[in-house]
C-alpha cells in the first residue's frame, strides 16, 4: 500500500481509538481520527490535506443542497493474516467514481490524487483496521457540489472528502425480501448506473414500507414492466440455477457493483 503523492497530514491531538467497542462493532456508529479534504476551483483540485476528523461549514446555498449534485463510493481496507493492510480493488472503485461524476456533470478525479489520498489517510489510520474475516474498515469517499450560489447551474466548485470507520459484516442472518413491483429505484437513461445520494434517497420510501411489512429488503424490478430482477437496495444479485450462476446485465439502471465484478471474474 503506497501512495503516489505526499499529502500534508495533520494529526489528532486525542484519538478516539479507545472507545471503539471492538466486540461489538456497528456498522456506522464509530469514525475514524482523520478524514482527507480537497476542494474543486478555477478548474483544478487544490489544497489537498488529512486532517482530524471534524465537521465542516457549508453555506445555505451550496448548491449540492438544492440540486443533488453528490456522488459517493463505498470501499473496505481489510487486516491481513501478517498484519498487512489490503485495500480491496481501489482500481475498479476509482473507475466507479469517475463513472459517477461524469453523469452528474462533476469533474473527474485524477487517479493519483484519489490513490494517495485513500492510500495515506488509512495508513494514518492503520491502528483503526480491525482484525478477523467479518470486520473491516470502511471507507467512504465523497464529492459534492459546493459552490455558495443559488439558481439552477452546474457547480463550479466542488468538494472532496474521505472518512473511514470500523465495521462488521453488514449482514449477519438471512434476508426476507420484497419483491417490488410497484416503485422503482431507476429507469433507462436515468442515473441508476450512478453512485449518487439521490438514487437512496428516492429508495428510503418504498423501502420503509418494505420493512414495515416485515421484509429486510427490496428487490428492485425493471421500471416499465416489473417482470425482470434488477438489483436490491444495497447489493446486486445473484441466482443459482441448474449450478448455473445468473445475474441481471448491467445497464444504465443497475450499479456496476464492484463485489459483482470480483464474483463473476471468480465465476469464470
Amino acid at each position: 500500500m503506497e501512495a503516489l503523492m505526499t499529502i500534508p497530514v495533520e494529526r489528532t491531538k486525542t484519538s478516539n481509538l479507545s472507545k471503539v467497542d471492538w466486540s461489538t462493532l456497528q456498522f456506522g456508529k464509530y469514525v475514524s481520527d482523520h478524514m482527507f479534504r480537497c476542494t474543486y476551483k478555477n478548474g483544478e483540485w487544490q489544497e489537498e490535506r488529512i486532517l482530524p476528523f471534524q465537521d465542516i461549514s457549508l453555506s445555505p446555498t451550496a448548491l449540492v443542497l438544492h440540486y443533488g449534485q453528490s456522488v459517493f463510493e463505498g470501499m473496505k481496507a481489510f487486516r491481513m493474516e501478517d498484519g498487512a493492510i489490503n485495500i480491496f480493488r481501489i482500481d475498479k472503485h476509482f473507475e466507479r467514481i469517475n463513472a459517477s461524476l461524469d453523469r452528474m456533470c462533476m469533474p473527474p478525479l485524477p487517479l493519483e490524487l484519489f490513490t494517495a489520498a485513500i492510500c495515506q489517510l488509512v495508513q494514518a489510520d492503520a491502528a483503526w483496521v480491525p482484525e478477523g474475516e467479518d470486520a473491516a474498515l470502511y471507507i467512504r469517499p465523497l464529492v459534492f457540489a459546493s459552490e455558495a450560489r443559488f439558481g439552477v447551474k452546474v457547480s463550479d466548485e466542488y468538494t472532496f472528502l474521505i472518512f473511514t470507520g470500523p465495521v462488521p459484516t453488514l449482514y449477519q442472518d438471512a434476508l426476507k425480501v420484497k419483491v417490488e413491483r410497484t416503485y422503482i429505484r431507476a429507469a433507462k437513461g436515468g442515473v441508476g448506473a450512478a453512485k449518487c445520494a439521490g438514487n437512496y434517497g428516492g429508495a428510503f420510501y418504498p423501502t420503509q414500507k418494505a420493512k414495515a411489512e416485515g421484509f429486510d429488503q427490496v428487490l428492485w424490478t425493471d421500471a416499465f414492466e416489473h417482470e425482470y430482477f434488477e438489483e436490491s437496495g444495497t447489493m446486486n444479485l445473484f441466482f443459482v440455477i441448474d449450478e448455473t450462476v445468473i445475474t441481471p446485465p448491467l445497464s444504465d439502471s443497475i450499479l456496476d457493483g464492484v463485489t459483482r465484478d470480483s464474483l463473476l471474474t471468480l465465476a469464470r
